[in-house]
């Protein structure tokens, strides 16, 4: 090979790489792009401009922005230290099946008061229901895994509804979930569930 035939070789390889990592930035959504540049910002210890972005996402229902904010909010990092705060972004993405989130409620209930804890177990409840008012099919499901991993006792009959009305809806993951759930009621719990979640349905669908 020549030494201008090298050089082609070589300018065609940096075209190559320059285009793949252009079309990997392009397939990355405005999500993402947000939440990569907030765990930049944690890196390079910028927290107050990562809890920013942070809230911006978590308030979207992104649960992993979510769990991280619940992490910033219970070091105190970005802003002042708010256990209360960091608990209900926990519990929102502990609904929103990441791992972690598990070990960060406990860790978060351990330092509050029983009160406090039930407080803030209402106030996602009362977010998740002013969020099915609104349309959202997601906490729809969410909803029903509410009554069984953020109550202190589950309350399977509740659940069993929510997870009836998801399945209806099509929603993943809601027919398994509402079946195993069955298992756990009586026969009358059943049909008075069944008839509740057939009265939501048509009120929601309407």
């Amino acid at each position: 090979m020549n030494f201008i035939g090298f050089w082609v070789k070589v300018l065609v390889i940096l075209l190559l790489a320059t285009l793949y990592t252009w079309a990997d930035n392009h397939s990355l959504s405005g999500s993402d792009k947000l939440f990569k540049e907030a765990t930049d910002f944690v890196k390079a210890k910028q927290y107050e401009k990562a809890i920013r972005i942070f809230e911006e996402l978590a308030n979207a229902s992104e649960h992993d922005a979510q769990y991280n904010l619940a992490i910033l909010l219970k070091a105190g990092k970005g802003k002042t230290k708010k256990y209360t705060d960091a608990l209900y972004w926990a519990f929102l993405s502990k609904l929103g099946e990441i791992p972690e989130a598990d070990e960060l409620v406990d860790d978060l209930i351990a330092l509050l008061p029983e009160k406090t804890v039930e407080d803030v177990r209402q106030e996602v409840k009362s977010y998740l229901e002013s969020s099915i008012e609104k349309g959202s099919e997601d906490s729809i499901l969410h909803l029903g895994k509410y009554f069984l991993n953020v109550v202190i006792e589950k309350e399977y009959a509740s659940a069993y509804k929510w997870f009836t009305i998801g399945a209806a809806l099509g929603i993943k993951k809601a027919i398994k979930v509402r079946d195993e759930v069955e298992k756990e009621l009586t026969p009358e719990e059943i049909v008075e569930e069944q008839e509740k979640a057939e009265i939501f349905f048509q009120n929601f669908l309407d």
